[in-house]
């Protein structure tokens, strides 16, 4: 599993990006560092900067007064536990539940925004959405209910994977490989820890 325990230039820990797509990296943020379970969201400034490095939020209006971060933090941290305990069901088959299902509406609904076409050189077209109303942990949830959303939306949910080192590892990925054969999070990681497993352990048989 890729290293989560060095700090970068802005002091927010060093977030783990295998799962090709935000909302699947979302539930990475807890991890496994020198054998122990790491939550990578210590703190309201931590999700911020998270937010930040995947680019779907940088907008001021999430920052809140230190006296709110502790719950709101919380929140965000109690759906994504939903979130990951639906991801585990998905890979064994089972549906996502209509509870999580109606969590997720909720949140949506509570978004606020607008859209304009705008003209996008000589002949094409785009489609702007506003900035949404909402602040601090209601965008944050909001943003999160929206990811989530749109992976099951648009992923085909057979891709899905958790990292083949059950032993050490705890992190999820969607498949994209072309012949959607991928094991591990990282190959320069668990994958390799893997192979010198294997090695070490063909060495010990070859001796006896």
């Amino acid at each position: 599993m890729p290293s989560a325990s060095t700090k970068n230039r802005s002091d927010h820990p060093e977030f783990v990006f295998v799962g090709e797509h935000p909302a699947v990296d979302f539930a990475n943020t807890v991890v496994v560092s020198s054998g122990h379970l790491e939550d990578l969201l210590g703190s309201w400034s931590d999700l911020v900067g998270w937010l930040s490095q995947t680019g779907l939020s940088t907008h001021p209006s999430l920052d809140i007064p230190a006296s709110r971060s502790r719950e709101a933090l919380k929140k965000v941290l109690e759906l994504r536990q939903a979130w990951k305990e639906q991801l585990a069901q998905i890979i064994v088959g089972n549906k996502v539940s209509e509870e999580f299902l109606e969590r997720l509406n909720a949140l949506l609904e509570g978004e606020v925004f607008q859209e304009r076409l705008h003209r996008d050189g000589e002949k094409g077209f785009s489609l702007v959405r506003s900035v949404s109303q909402l602040e601090g942990e209601k965008l944050a949830l909001a943003i999160f209910a929206r990811q989530m959303a749109l992976f099951l939306v648009e992923a085909n949910l057979s891709y899905l994977r958790r990292c083949a080192n059950t032993t050490s590892c705890v992190l999820y990925f969607y498949d994209t490989t072309k012949n959607h054969r991928r094991q591990w999070c990282s190959v320069a990681s668990c994958g390799n820890r893997h192979k010198v497993a294997q090695f070490r352990k063909r060495q010990g048989e070859a001796k006896m």
